[in-house]
């Protein structure tokens, strides 16, 4: 019931149950006094003082004769104005109560939530109206409770990042300082050395860029802030230039890079800059976790459920059944005993995943641990002429 309504009905049992109740102890009064008082000696009949003119008439009279009479008419005074008293503060109490206890119960809610405790629930009320601001509130609780524990998980990545990367940047800051200092100190005594020095202390480099441009598009990515540039391309047109543009980088790696995709066009919504990010983060893994001898990259494609699902397939040292669920969190990286060289921040994938999802589609893996690891790319079609992209 809503307040209004509540509020109306009150005031209606207050103003009706006193007359009521008035009206019922009045008659038996009466019905006292004819029985209990004689009325032959005022020559009127007892059934004529049921008449409110008759009876008026002759309580002076009556008062004047019967004075004990005087005690009845105080006690009907006093049982009628008891009826309005009770009366009042039932409907009162009930309608108080009504709105007091949700109000008690917000209180506590929130000294709970000023005390940090945020793990209760508000209770329901009867009325419509409170029972809207409970649920809100309880709402309210339950979202700050979400935002404190992603605070919490925020915080837990934040310490987990600032050690990984103070482990991360440390081995290669080492490396450059150990070649700088190589060719000031004249160790590198042949251009052949100088340029092998070089050559490292850019590829650190570059390995240090790499890590601070994951970073950036992580912490973009957890502030909703990366932006996207869409457009409608064909897919199987990009997989083929990304595959003869990376496929020297592999083979100097001893990895053979295929591709074998349908000639029909894939139309898909594309960020072409943030695509490509994806797909070299998911062969440059292949290249890392291959096995001894020339390792083998397919990157295949077919058309499915009104959409096109690629398939990125390697045969390295794979992923074990217990990983493969953990390979997405944040700065998470494959039992190092399985490859003691493989170094990165453990965020590729998890970027990976979230450019996927703002794509509308879906990323995701399957491993035999042996036979290698197996990445699918499922992406919904599109027009080729689309104006909302």
């Amino acid at each position: 019931m809503k307040m209004r309504s509540k509020f109306t009905l009150s005031n209606i049992l207050m103003f009706l149950t006193p007359i009521f109740l008035i009206g019922v102890i009045t008659v038996l009064f009466i019905a006292v006094f004819i029985v209990v008082f004689p009325s032959q000696e005022f020559d009127v009949a007892k059934v004529s003082l049921l008449k409110p003119r008759t009876l008026l008439s002759y309580v002076g009279v009556f008062i004047g004769r019967n004075p004990q009479g005087m005690t009845y008419i105080l006690i009907w005074l006093a049982l009628c104005v008891l009826v309005i008293i009770s009366t009042v503060s039932i409907v009162s109490f009930t309608l108080s109560k009504s709105i007091v206890n949700p109000i008690h119960e917000l209180t506590r809610a929130a000294e709970n939530i000023k005390n940090g405790n945020l793990d209760f629930e508000v209770m329901r009320a009867t009325d419509d109206d409170i029972d809207k601001l409970c649920i809100m509130f309880d709402e309210m609780r339950k979202n700050l409770k979400r935002s404190k524990q992603r605070e919490e998980y925020l915080k837990k990545e934040r310490s987990m990042m600032l050690a990984n990367l103070s482990h991360d940047l440390k081995t290669p800051v080492t490396a450059i300082k150990g070649y700088i200092k190589g060719i000031q100190d004249g160790v590198a005594d042949t251009p052949e050395k100088v340029d092998k020095y070089l050559q490292t202390i850019y590829n650190k480099a570059s390995a240090i860029d790499d890590m601070v441009s994951n970073l950036s598009s992580f912490s973009k990515l957890e502030l909703d802030k990366l932006q996207f540039n869409f457009q409608i391309g064909d897919l199987h047109s990009f997989l083929r230039e990304l595959t003869d543009e990376l496929r020297f980088d592999t083979e100097k790696s001893d990895v053979i890079l295929e591709c074998k995709l349908p000639a029909e066009a894939a139309y898909i919504k594309i960020d072409y800059e943030k695509m490509y990010r994806v797909f070299s983060n998911l062969i440059n893994n292949s290249v890392k976790y291959k096995k001894d001898g020339t390792g083998h990259i397919m990157i295949s494609s077919r058309f499915e459920h009104d959409g096109v699902l690629i398939g990125v397939k390697d045969d390295g040292v794979g992923i074990a059944d217990k990983e493969i669920t953990k390979i997405f969190d944040s700065f998470y990286r494959i039992d190092p005993a399985r490859n003691l060289n493989v170094k990165g921040s453990g965020l590729g994938l998890g970027i990976a995943r979230q450019i996927v999802a703002a794509h509308g589609g879906k990323l995701w893996f399957q491993s035999g641990a042996k036979d290698g690891a197996n990445a699918f790319l499922y992406f919904p079609l599109r027009d080729v002429i689309e104006e909302d992209i």
